[in-house]
């Protein structure tokens, strides 16, 4: 949810009843700062802050990419009618500094994804707080368990945005959520939060029953005005299905699921490798500010999980309130069909 959460969202989930939380990984250090006061400004009660690890800074920076890619990149220049030259460089703060606002703004919960160092989590545990991150895989659970994380967070293949694996081959951790919770859950002595695809109280009930002791939802709240996006990326997620969502490193270099567009399509069918991670990222950055100011969905990075069909069009509070509330009536109906 990097770039697709705001302080009001956090403050409003937070406020229903939920853990809200802050997806920052973009936001310098100040920009960070400023927002966890904001969010203290207006609730007293806890939230969470994901960061990446800092395995994402490690890339070769001089890394180029090829030229059939640079010809996509001046062709869409062209059509956009804007004049750019890509900057080859992580647009992305250190996630090291990023920590230690977090650790002295004293932030309730952290979490992370791509894994997280011990010497983080022993750091995170020193200051009283608490520490969670994404496991895409039982090996990736296990792993977290024994360096001391307080829940590990299950990221089924159905979840929107970038895949959190750390161990091994992604396309070889594209495990759904029905089958990934489940197994965690018996592999580890942590609580498991369940990810991926989850869009109403049937995914919620379903999840507490494969284990797990609650559920984290991202695409689910993508169709709130809190959330912040671009008009143009939530209208193409009302105009969506599952079958329109994909997972590409074509958009950042990493594996994420979105909705598939022509950039996508495009810059995947190049036969030259692409850039590393944060790397190949950059490489589009002018193209998809141009493109949402132009309202044109041929060029953004529009992440979204394969329940988009699912999305609805209301506050945050309203769908929290609507999500317990049916969680709740869902959960008395099973028990009493037993």
């Amino acid at each position: 949810m990097a770039g697709a959460t705001t302080a009001e969202l956090v403050v409003a989930v937070s406020e229903a009843g939920g853990l809200g939380g802050l997806g920052a990984a973009a936001l310098t250090p100040e920009r960070l700062r400023r927002q966890i006061q904001a969010i203290r400004q207006q609730t007293e009660k806890p939230f969470n802050v994901n960061l990446f690890s800092p395995v994402v800074q490690d890339f070769d920076p001089a890394a180029r990419p090829g030229p059939a890619a640079l010809a996509l990149i001046e062709q869409y220049s062209r059509e956009l009618g804007i004049t750019t030259t890509p900057v080859l460089e992580s647009q992305y703060p250190d996630p090291g500094e990023q920590l230690a606002i977090l650790i002295e703004e004293r932030v309730p919960i952290i979490s992370f994804h791509f894994g997280v160092e011990p010497e983080h989590v022993e750091a995170i545990h020193d200051a009283g707080l608490m520490v969670l991150c994404s496991a895409t895989t039982v090996a990736e659970a296990r792993h977290l368990d024994a360096i001391g994380v307080d829940a590990i967070i299950a990221q089924g293949s159905e979840a929107g945005g970038h895949r959190g694996t750390f161990i091994g081959d992604f396309r070889q951790a594209l495990i759904g959520t029905l089958a990934l919770v489940p197994q965690v859950v018996d592999a580890v002595s942590v609580p498991v939060v369940a990810a991926g695809g989850i869009m109403d109280a049937r995914g919620i009930v379903a999840c507490r029953a494969l284990g797990a002791a609650g559920v984290q939802m991202g695409t689910a709240f993508l169709g709130c005005p809190e959330s912040g996006i671009p008009r143009v990326w939530q209208e193409q997620l009302l105009r969506s299905s599952a079958d329109s969502t994909g997972v590409t490193t074509a958009m950042s270099g990493r594996p994420a699921r979105g909705l598939r567009n022509r950039y996508i399509e495009e810059m995947e069918s190049l036969e030259e490798p692409l850039l590393p991670y944060p790397l190949q990222y950059a490489l589009s950055a002018s193209i998809r500010r141009a493109a949402i100011e132009q309202h044109n969905p041929a060029f953004p990075a529009m992440w979204a999980g394969q329940g988009v069909e699912l999305l609805q069009i209301q506050s945050a509070k309203a769908l929290m309130d609507q999500f317990i509330r049916e969680s709740r009536d869902l959960a008395g109906q099973l028990a009493r069909d037993r």
